[in-house]
């Protein structure tokens, strides 16, 4: 990028006007001022390249940490890589996952498998077979470049074996007979795909219907017919969130994606640092001013989105946080890019996780104490299909070990004992209760945090009228 992208007019017409204008009529420029002057260009190049690239780095964080997990999840980049599958197929997590097996995945659950793949829809569709789950829920949530996420499963689509396309946003032709279409509005996108898993016995027919999920590109599929997956090539790991780099790659696939029609004007400031549909970036052309800019850009993104990755989103009922209006933004890219930091999200009608980090007081929750969760009627999550409470570690965000193996307890836990009027008691300890192990949640010493989900939750979820119990701390 050449210095006449954030100034159009060389200086010494246009700039040089405007400046001479501030001095008084008749003065002569003297060489100080000419010194001057060109400090105060230089001021402006690398402050303005620094707004518009902070607004860039928010608004382009989750292309940018997309496209990086697409290659680093598609290619060979390290021995003990947690998943990695070719493009346009699915890598399956054939084990509930326990603290030892997340892999890259931040706050899991165990009540779930989990398979996960990434699509190339520029060339043509991608054909995704579903199993018959007769009645069982599972859920593929699709996400595009944006993070704009559509659902395939149990509450939109039904259970009954299917072939769905997914549909990039420069197809044109047909689809074969009986094909669903599910257009996504980039040409890349990823899934996440969860199957209940309902108890140790339900698990050899859980992971058989995981496997019969399968993917194609439309040109190789033939209607029941699984082809071939492709070899897995090697890769040097990819990661260009906290560098100049950056601004190349988010170039790269805004040159390959279609903005919103209503952001032309955020595209033209995005230009002026040579990042857009229309632009190439390259660092190597930069002043020193505005690579300056462009650096304290990338600093200030990351600090944003760190902040903004820990305040709460949106409404808190009993000091539970629900996290609503997700996997839709439009103009909300703070909102977007924290989501993206800290995880990707499911649409809160597929999916709402209620969240706890302190109790009652404002401390947070520490295995140093013990606690309890009294569930009334009116207080068990409203779920269309299950819901599960999990204990976190604070730091890790990672299933917390324990002598029974315990890391979630919910509507489907065997043997939980319940009151004459329906209600239960949940104990959040880190050695076992007196009356037993059955309503134990168990946590370590060190502080955690509580997550509810709620998979198809009721309308109480979204008007404000459920609220999960306060949590009472014992001790």
């Amino acid at each position: 990028m050449s210095n006449s992208r954030l100034f159009p007019q060389a200086p010494g017409t246009l700039l040089a006007l405007m400046l001479c204008c501030l001095m008084p009529h008749g003065a002569v420029a003297a060489a100080p001022a000419t010194d001057a002057r060109a400090a105060n260009v230089d001021l402006i190049r690398e402050q303005l390249a620094e707004h518009i690239g902070t607004l860039a780095y928010v608004w382009g964080y989750p292309m940018v940490d997309m496209a990086t997990q697409l290659h680093n999840e598609t290619h060979s980049v390290a021995a003990d890589q947690p998943v990695v599958a070719p493009l346009n197929a699915f890598h399956r997590r054939e084990y509930l996952v326990t603290p030892t097996t997340a892999g890259n995945l931040r706050a899991p659950n165990n009540d779930t498998l989990y398979l996960s793949g990434w699509f190339d829809l520029g060339k043509e569709p991608v054909i995704v077979h579903v199993p018959d789950t007769a009645g069982r829920f599972y859920t593929l949530a699709i996400t595009d470049f944006f993070n704009e996420v559509t659902h395939i499963g149990r509450r939109t689509t039904g259970t009954a074996e299917g072939y769905f396309a997914l549909v990039g946003p420069d197809f044109a032709g047909q689809l074969p007979e009986g094909v669903k279409s599910v257009q996504v509005a980039t040409k890349q996108a990823w899934i996440l795909g969860r199957i209940l898993v309902d108890g140790e016995s339900d698990f050899p027919q859980a992971l058989a219907l995981m496997r019969d999920f399968w993917s194609a590109p439309l040109s190789q599929w033939r209607r029941g017919e699984r082809p071939a997956e492709a070899a897995v090539t090697r890769g040097a790991p990819m990661d260009p969130r906290a560098s100049l780099d950056y601004f190349a790659v988010l170039n790269r696939w805004l040159r390959e994606n279609r903005v919103r029609d209503d952001e032309g004007a955020l595209m033209a400031q995005f230009d002026q640092i040579g990042v857009g549909p229309e632009s190439t970036f390259d660092a190597a052309t930069l002043d020193a001013a505005t690579r300056r800019g462009l650096e304290t850009a990338v600093a200030n993104g990351r600090a944003l989105l760190r902040a903004a990755s820990q305040r709460p989103l949106d409404d808190v009922r009993n000091g539970w946080i629900f996290p609503l209006g997700l996997a839709d933004y439009g103009h909300r890219y703070l909102m977007r890019a924290s989501v993206v930091y800290g995880g990707y999200a499911n649409r809160p009608e597929e999916s709402t996780y209620a969240a706890l980090t302190v109790d009652g007081n404002g401390q947070l929750l520490s295995g140093t104490k013990r606690y309890r969760l009294h569930f009334t009627p009116a207080t068990i999550p409203p779920a269309g299909a299950f819901w599960s409470l999990i204990a976190y570690d604070l730091k890790t965000m990672s299933l917390i070990e324990n002598p029974i193996r315990r890391y979630s307890i919910g509507d489907r836990t065997p043997g939980l004992a319940r009151n004459a009027d329906g209600s239960f008691d949940i104990f959040i300890q880190k050695d076992a209760p007196a009356t037993g192990t059955a309503n134990w949640l168990p946590v370590g010493e060190a502080p955690f945090s509580l997550i509810v989900r709620i998979y198809e939750p009721g309308p109480g979820v979204f008007d404000g009228s459920f609220k999960l119990p306060s949590i009472e701390v014992l001790d």
